[in-house]
């Protein structure tokens, strides 16, 4: 008859063996511990007031429209005109002197000066001016978005008219100061001050010229 300090010996190594099949059944089904369940700035944003933002942004890419910007990087202080046509898969981007052109799946980056063209979107021929050929939409949606996931304390919203047009604004905080934010409630950036780059929306159009959609 096993003695109970013999019975309890033999628990204890039962649990090991236990404990040291677990660990080898995760080993081989490739299980590993997750200490976080997803990247920084993953997290869905539940502001109403950024939400508004991006809710008018995520409409941009479906906007038949003609708008003009002024684009302004804090490292120069000079500002750079933008023109910005789409209708249907169309849709012409004039930053300066260069021309950002899309068709379908067809693109093309052409310097207005030269008249050369490349048969891809080149966003580095903007880079100096810290913003990409989707600085309209896409481009500050997303920067928004990752922003959201560092802002400090509740946005603050308004309503403004930029352009002539109604636009819903939002203040992000975040470390190293407040961004704004602004889109027009028919769908693309009308506004962006932040460390790098100030954007201002000078006139809005929902129509294109057809001939302007092409070089």
């Amino acid at each position: 008859m096993q003695t109970h300090r013999a019975r309890h010996t033999h628990r204890i190594r039962l649990m090991v063996l236990l404990a040291s099949a677990l660990l080898l059944t995760g080993c081989m089904s490739g299980e590993r511990p997750t200490l976080i369940s997803e990247p920084p700035g993953g997290a869905v944003n539940n502001d109403p007031v950024i939400n508004a933002v991006l809710d008018r942004l995520a409409l941009a890419d479906g906007v038949t429209f003609t708008a003009a910007y002024t684009i302004t990087p804090t490292t120069t202080g000079v500002a750079t005109n933008a023109t910005v046509r789409q209708q249907g898969t169309k849709r012409r981007i004039t930053i300066g002197d260069v021309d950002f052109l899309t068709d379908a799946g067809a693109s093309q980056t052409c310097d207005n000066i030269d008249g050369t063209c490349v048969g891809f979107i080149d966003d580095a021929r903007v880079s100096n001016l810290n913003i990409t050929h989707r600085f309209w939409g896409g481009s500050f949606a997303d920067r928004l978005k990752l922003d959201a996931s560092r802002n400090l304390r509740a946005a603050t919203g308004q309503v403004e008219t930029i352009a002539g047009h109604p636009a819903s604004c939002t203040d992000v905080t975040v470390v190293g100061g407040t961004l704004i934010y602004c889109a027009l409630d028919a769908g693309v950036l009308a506004r962006y001050i932040g460390a790098d780059v100030s954007i201002e929306l000078t006139s809005f159009s929902l129509q294109v010229e057809p001939s302007e959609l092409t070089r």
